[in-house]
């Protein structure tokens, strides 16, 4: 039996995009930061992690990027990506009404995604970061949380988390798709290829003029599809930065190869992260 970290507790956007990927045949453990999920792994304490790394709306999820810069040696790979539609709902009390609300709890991803809504919505309201969306619904009845009352509070997150609490829940209307791709990270390669896949890059540059050119250039020569370049801070050096990049393709192709030598070259260091099957397939 597989044995699934991920970020929980139970009912978050992770867990249930971990059960949608590895079935309820498996055993799955949560952590309650995306770092205690990497320890696991690590540890040999699960075989796979699950871990949000981007959102259509907001963008990269830090602390996940962060995490592959801060231990570059660590044995951890991406084995596999699952790419799902994310709804979000104000959760509250049965007996609260919306004209109440002065304090809204959960994880700032769903907070940043919701922001223009709830700031429209709830301008006098405050709002309160949580390490899950599961552990905002706690926090609803924390007397230790807010000076605030129960029924002057509410929270962000799945309709699923209002159900197990009987708890009400409003739809969020955003008009955007709001899509979350989350990483399963290993300490193995996936040895599968799907019909399309992807590899996933982390490198640094050379302190010289054209840097990042030079290291573009090998996909456009060999036609790679580059599907996302972001860069972090390198946590080393002031206003030094590490990249990552996707790009369709498996290290096994030929092509990969011929752009990964290249890239070696052109690059101060460079680690393959991994490659795997797209995630919409």
């Amino acid at each position: 039996m597989k044995t699934v970290a991920y970020l929980g507790p139970e009912k978050t956007n992770t867990h249930l995009a971990a059960q949608k990927k590895f079935g309820r045949g498996s055993r799955y453990r949560h952590a309650p930061t995306v770092e205690e999920v990497f320890q696991f792994v690590e540890r040999k304490k699960a075989d796979y992690g699950v871990v949000a790394i981007e959102n259509s709306l907001e963008g990269g999820i830090t602390h996940t990027l962060d995490r592959f810069i801060e231990f570059d040696a660590s044995p951890v790979k991406i084995y596999g990506e699952i790419d799902e539609s994310i709804h979000h709902f104000l959760i509250m009390h049965p007996e609260t009404s919306e004209e109440k609300i002065r304090l809204i709890f959960s994880h700032y991803s769903a907070l940043n995604q919701c922001r223009e809504w709830l700031v429209a919505k709830f301008p006098s309201a405050s709002f309160r970061e949580t390490n899950s969306t599961s552990d905002a619904i706690r926090k609803l009845f924390d007397k230790e949380a807010s000076v605030f009352p129960v029924d002057e509070r509410a929270a962000i997150g799945r309709c699923e988390l209002a159900e197990e609490h009987r708890l009400k829940a409003v739809p969020i209307p955003i008009d955007q798709e709001n899509r979350t791709r989350f990483l399963i990270i290993s300490l193995h390669k996936n040895l599968r290829r799907g019909k399309r896949n992807k590899t996933s890059l982390m490198l640094a540059l050379k302190d010289k003029p054209g840097a990042l050119y030079d290291a573009l250039r090998p996909f456009k020569k060999y036609r790679i599809n580059l599907t996302k370049i972001e860069s972090r801070p390198s946590k080393r050096k002031a206003w030094e930065y590490v990249f990552f990049i996707d790009f369709e393709g498996h290290e096994g192709e030929r092509r990969v190869k011929q752009v990964l030598q290249m890239l070696r070259r052109s690059t101060s260091s460079l680690k393959v992260l991994g490659s795997y099957p797209i995630g919409r397939e």
